[in-house]
């Protein structure tokens, strides 16, 4: 397959160097500004792997084709969107003009975008999918990314009407030959909602109690991050979406006496808490606009975000200290 990923951060650079891995054409669209760099000097991974029960730790430079400029008569046949989703905006309108005739995949953050995504493409354009499975941060020009070997994390995939559609079925075929862990859903739109109240309330909390380790030892940050994911969760439910209905959710919906041991198990795992550092130092203006999308959702449906509005401004504290 030739597969364009359009962003070379974390997430697109390891998923596009695993997918090369496995033979398939990969090409890399960059900003012009650092078109010229990754030409010359390719992009430095150090990857730290998780998925066979042992810690994995390659140590590559990747060196795809790299392009700043889509044309419409590419060839590709799927293009990967790994940006920030605050660089959305500016994604779209390359994608509207170039995208061709390949499948996009938008592998993002997503909370109130799907309408904007339609204004540019057409329905049979594009599907969406999470990069569940990767994470990590930088150093410099050095990629530091995480490949998380938990039995849950996966990559999600579907089409917005449930349909399991052949150009579904042969990117599952993809990542499942790079071990990637493709799981079709037939309610994607259910999953990305819930995940960004659940993410938006994560990430707040891990930067409040200052990193991951850190955060499973803070009994008080964690209870109020598990309260704030419930009102991420209650405005979910007023806008359609009930997050009861995705099986990862369950965590957040047991009595706090439960979840809480549960999620301090969980959180502890030295995979997830690479990723969530990564995260929160390398994207904190996305997080605070993932919690001011939340309290704003409460006040348009009617949810009190009492949790959420004192983590954010926590959030806005520290980041400003930074």
């Amino acid at each position: 397959m030739k597969i364009l990923i359009y962003g070379a951060g974390v997430v697109g650079s390891t998923y596009g160097w695993l997918l090369h891995k496995k033979g398939h054409d990969v090409t890399i669209l960059a900003r012009s500004e650092k078109r010229n760099a990754l030409r010359e000097n390719g992009i430095h991974i150090v990857c730290q792997d998780f998925r066979n029960s042992e810690k994995e730790v390659s140590d590559i430079v990747f060196k795809p084709c790299v392009i700043d400029e889509l044309s419409a008569d590419n060839d590709f046949d799927y293009i990967i969107v790994a940006t920030n989703k605050l660089q959305l905006p500016s994604v779209l309108p390359s994608l509207k003009v170039g995208a061709g005739k390949a499948n996009i995949v938008f592998f993002q953050n997503n909370w109130d975008s799907f309408d904007e995504i339609a204004s540019y493409l057409r329905p049979e354009q594009y599907f969406f999918g999470f990069p569940f499975m990767v994470g990590g941060g930088r150093n410099g020009l050095e990629i530091q990314s995480c490949i998380s070997g938990l039995k849950y994390s996966c990559t999600p995939l579907g089409e917005t009407n449930g349909s399991v559609t052949e150009r579904i079925r042969k990117f599952a075929d993809i990542l499942e030959e790079a071990n990637l862990k493709p799981s079709i859903s037939s309610q994607i739109l259910v999953w990305l909602i819930s995940h960004y109240a659940t993410a938006a309330g994560l990430s707040a909390g891990i930067i409040c109690a200052g990193g991951a380790a850190q955060f499973i030892k803070e009994t008080d940050i964690l209870k109020q991050t598990i309260c704030a994911i419930r009102e991420g969760f209650s405005i979910c439910k007023k806008r359609g979406i009930n997050p009861k209905d995705e099986k990862a959710n369950r965590l957040y919906r047991l009595p706090l006496f439960l979840a809480m041991p549960i999620a301090k198990k969980i959180y502890a795992d030295e995979a997830l808490q690479k990723m969530f550092d990564g995260h929160v130092t390398h994207s904190p203006d996305e997080i605070r606009q993932m919690l001011d999308d939340m309290i704003e959702g409460g006040k348009t449906y009617r949810v009190d975000t009492p949790n959420l509005t004192a983590m954010r401004e926590q959030v806005g504290c520290i980041c400003a200290v930074r």
